[in-house]
């Protein structure tokens, strides 16, 4: 597919770009990758010199303690960049992994720096997108330190449901989950058994549920209200690659 035709593009979500710009994207793409489930794509300590835009499918950024265990740092979605921390400071810190079926456009990193003097606008916007991931990660951060197993898990979906209901995949509040609760358990610290516990509670309350790979919010704001979540810190468009 070129990148011009791309339909991720052309969702609300994501930074206009020129045709300048488009074109210099298109001639870094080196190929169209399909990964299956569970495969990773990046890890821990490669020296990869691809980028990698996510184009169908979910996919996990998680790092992998000395035990064994595993942290879930973020949940990659449709539009998300992966392997910039290869390309710009020459080794990964985090291991990249299909959740489902995915399939990624594979771009040529080393041309990222002449992208970015060619066009300062597309590299502000990049900018942009890194520092509002960074600063969504601090506040999963400040979950992770100071809620109660309910908050932490229902902070953990509504930030996942918003998400893609500003990339147009949820309405009415349904959304699709494939997160399994060892995912959910690997990403917000907790055993699988305390996460049931809590979906319990939350499920209980009328706050979500999950049915059939979907996750299901009745009332948002009511769960935003729960756990503190706010959808009013969006940095404006998202830039993609």
């Amino acid at each position: 597919m070129r990148c011009s035709e791309c339909p991720l593009r052309r969702r609300q979500l994501f930074h206009a770009m020129s045709a300048r710009e488009v074109a210099m994207i298109g001639r870094m793409k080196r190929e169209h990758l399909g990964v299956a489930a569970g495969k990773d794509i990046i890890r821990e300590g490669g020296h990869g010199q691809e980028l990698y835009t996510l184009y169908e499918g979910w996919a996990l950024r998680y790092h992998r303690l000395q035990d064994g265990s595993r942290q879930i740092l973020d949940v990659l979605l449709p539009g998300d960049t992966v392997g910039m921390t290869s390309v710009l400071l020459g080794q990964s810190a985090h291991s990249v992994q299909a959740l489902t079926t995915a399939s990624f456009c594979v771009l040529d990193g080393r041309v990222l720096p002449e992208l970015f003097k060619k066009s300062p606008e597309l590299a502000l916007a990049l900018t942009r997108t890194w520092f509002a991931d960074l600063r969504r990660g601090d506040l999963r951060a400040t979950m992770l330190g100071r809620m109660n197993a309910a908050e932490r898990v229902g902070y953990f979906l509504i930030e996942i449901y918003d998400r893609l209901r500003q990339r147009g995949m949820a309405r009415g509040g349904v959304s699709p989950c494939p997160l399994r609760g060892i995912d959910v358990a690997d990403a917000v610290g907790l055993s699988r058994v305390h996460v049931m516990r809590a979906l319990k509670e939350l499920r209980n309350e009328e706050l979500l549920d999950r049915e059939r790979g979907n996750l299901i919010i009745p009332d948002f704001a009511r769960l935003a209200a729960f756990t503190g979540y706010s959808s009013g810190l969006r940095v404006g468009k998202r830039a993609i690659l």
